[in-house]
């Protein structure tokens, strides 16, 4: 295909219409283009997250996370978290300051997890899963973590993946859960082998479930 055929697509597909109103001039041939088009295309798209986070008659505070405002309120972040009371009541610079800047977190992971305290909480990824137990640990948000942990629950994790899990982070309701799917003798073959690192409490629970099952086939 020759260029002056290429530049004949070119200028079909900016042909004149009632839709444009604006013309580009390049190397002599013409583009017709509609204005309102290229002023909306530059406008960049609000996230779910940011929306989420909105300001609002209801918002008295800004967080700002990589560079991206979460408008949130303060006395709702205080009654969830020890972390947010103090920060926003204590005699810390943050405590006046218009904007508090939170390092060191991911603004995905953290816009769903302070969601998990709002009325409309934000779906959670099971790619996120032990991020937000991370991050409601550090921010101290119980009311959080539990929503994550049941969330871990309804999922097709496997259960040894919600075993360490519950052993790590100290999750009750996961560990009771994730007991009850240990059901046939295979499922605690390699026992052992597979408790290495666990804590003594989950090394305990793990062997009453197989003694409540098997205590007459011993």
């Amino acid at each position: 295909m020759t260029e002056t055929s290429k530049l004949s697509i070119y200028e079909k597909t900016f042909a004149k219409s009632d839709k444009t109103d604006a013309i580009l001039v390049v190397d002599g041939k013409k583009l017709h283009v509609n204005k309102a088009h290229k002023i909306m295309s530059k406008t960049p798209k609000i996230s779910i997250y940011e929306s989420t986070f909105v300001k609002s008659d209801k918002t008295d505070a800004t967080l700002l996370v990589n560079g991206k405002k979460l408008h949130v309120n303060k006395t709702l972040l205080s009654c969830h978290s020890d972390y947010f009371k103090t920060l926003f009541n204590s005699d810390f610079k943050e405590k006046s300051m218009e904007e508090i800047e939170i390092k060191g977190v991911k603004f995905e992971d953290f816009a769903t997890l302070l969601s998990l305290v709002q009325d409309n909480p934000l779906e959670i990824k099971e790619s996120q899963m032990e991020p937000l137990i991370k991050l409601a640990d550090q921010f101290l948000l119980p009311n959080a973590k539990r929503h994550v942990e049941l969330f871990i629950c309804s999922t097709q994790l496997d259960k040894y993946q919600k075993l360490k899990l519950a052993d790590n982070y100290n999750l009750d309701v996961l560990l009771k859960h994730t007991l009850l799917l240990y059901k046939e003798k295979i499922d605690f073959y390699a026992y052992y082998e597979n408790t290495k690192g666990f804590s003594q409490r989950t090394k305990s629970s793990l062997f009453e479930r197989y003694f409540q099952l098997f205590q007459f086939s011993l």
